[in-house]
This record gives C-alpha cells, structure tokens and sequence, in this order.
C-alpha cells in the first residue's frame, strides 16, 4: 500500500514536472515572438547542435572551442536576452496576488492628454517619464527638484524653449511633478533609428531600467511617441494615448501596451 502511495506522488511530481517546463516555455515562446529573440535562439539551436555533431566526428579542435564557449553560454544568454528576460520577470510580478501589495500612482490623464496636445501642436519638443512601480528617485534627484502639483500650465512652463529646463524630462509620481531638467540614460537598442534623437534614446533608455512609461514629443514632427519596457511605439494618436494613460491608472497597462502594440504590428504588415 505504502509503495503504491509512493509511486503515485512520484508520477504526480513527473507530470507536475512536465506541465511546469511546458508552461514556461510556452510563455517564453509567447515573450520572444515577433521580437528579436527568434534568430538568436536560432543561432543557439544550431550551436548546441553542432556540438554533439563535432564529438561524433571527433573534431577535438572544434569541441575543445564548443567546451570553453559552453562555460559562458548561459551569461551570454542572459545579456543578449536582457529586454525580454525583463518583460518576462515584470508580467510574472503582474499577478493580481502580487499588485495588492503594491503602491499605484494615479495620473491626471486630462491634464497629460491636454499638455501633449498642445506640444504637438506646437511642435514643442518634451519628454515626460511616468513613474509606474519602480521608483526612480535617484535620478528625480540628479534634476530640479519641484515637487509640485501636475498642470498642463507647468508642463507648459517647463519645455518653453527659452526655459534652461526645456532639454530634460520631467518626472511625474501620480499628481506630481518630482523634478525636471532630468537626463536619462541612452538606450543603443539596434531597434531605434538613425532619425531618433536623444529625447527618443533616452525614453527607451529609461524603460529599459525600469517600468516606466515615456512620453516624447517630437520638435521636428511634433509626432507624439511612447515608450515601455524597451519597446518604442511611434506616432500614436490621442485615443491610443488615452488608453493607455487610463490603463496606467487601472493597473493594466503591459496587458495595454501589448494589445496596441499587436495592433500597430498589423497595421505596419498590411
């Protein structure tokens, strides 16, 4: 009786086993499609193939070269692989369970959606980084600290050309604005273009540190574009930005963000 007890919790831990393993490659599978991460996993199946291949054919050379890169593989994975591994980490720590615990910043959506109109239509260059749940408070302080309350007339204030602020971002947690004048760290994504300035690198630069969504303002275009988690979304209109301020504040914008970013996927193949 005892044995078969053991048997069966052992036969429940195997299939328990397989489904966990299943399960996580599925949602790796879900994470690195249509991004770069296709050809470089690619390019790994093919090194771990050639591997075995060059110790059936006793190539000791070309095994002793697959030995020594073998012990750096997995660092190397990980540093390729940093933006997806992230966005990986973040909607695993998106569980509901998990949000309760948390502290949410609720945005003023009008006041943002009014101040970039008016950049757009003006053709006034701004970058405005939203604090989600990572804070940011070493670089708010790098800034002028305001510590004032979020109007479309500051934000005004801020990016006037002639303001010695104009150039850095502004910092907004919930209804405040933490600092301005604030210089964010460059993204080198191969993704960005040749076009894109510093407001765009460091928008996604920010995002790439943290879960923060960047707003940009385009002096050149007035073009309105996002930015989140490494990911940089061109051009988007008011009703796109509007919803993803407002899933911002519900707490939903990676379910958002994806859901308009599979939209412009589609739009961009047709």
């Amino acid at each position: 009786m005892l044995s078969d007890i053991t048997e069966l919790l052992t036969s429940i831990r195997a299939w328990l086993d397989i489904l966990l393993v299943a399960f996580l490659l599925y949602q790796i599978y879900r994470l690195v499609a249509s991004s770069r991460a296709i050809p470089i996993l690619v390019g790994l199946l093919l090194f771990l193939l050639l591997s075995p291949i060059s110790r059936f054919l006793q190539l000791e050379t070309l095994s002793f070269i697959f030995d020594i890169f073998s012990n750096f593989l997995i660092i190397a994975v990980i540093v390729t692989l940093q933006p997806e591994l992230r966005r990986m980490f973040y909607r695993m720590g998106q569980a509901s369970w998990i949000r309760q615990f948390m502290t949410l910043y609720q945005i003023p959506v009008d006041e943002i959606l009014s101040s970039l109109q008016h950049f757009s239509e003006t053709k006034t260059g701004a970058l405005l980084v939203l604090v989600n749940k990572t804070g940011l408070q070493h670089l708010a302080e790098s800034g002028i600290v305001l510590q004032a309350k979020l109007s479309r007339e500051l934000l005004m204030s801020v990016f006037y050309e002639q303001n010695p602020l104009h150039d850095g971002a502004v910092i907004i947690e919930g209804h405040t604005i933490t600092s301005a004048g604030v210089y964010l760290p460059l993204s080198t994504s191969a993704k960005l273009k040749k076009t894109h300035g510093a407001r765009h690198r460091a928008a996604v630069g920010i995002t790439e540190e943290s879960d923060a969504l960047a707003i940009v303002v385009s002096e050149t275009t007035g073009k309105v574009s996002c930015a989140f988690m490494g990911e940089l979304a061109e051009a988007v209109d008011i009703n796109v930005l509007k919803s993803l301020l407002s899933a911002f504040n519900a707490d939903r914008l990676a379910e958002e963000w994806e859901s308009q970013m599979q939209l412009l996927r589609h739009l961009r193949g047709a």
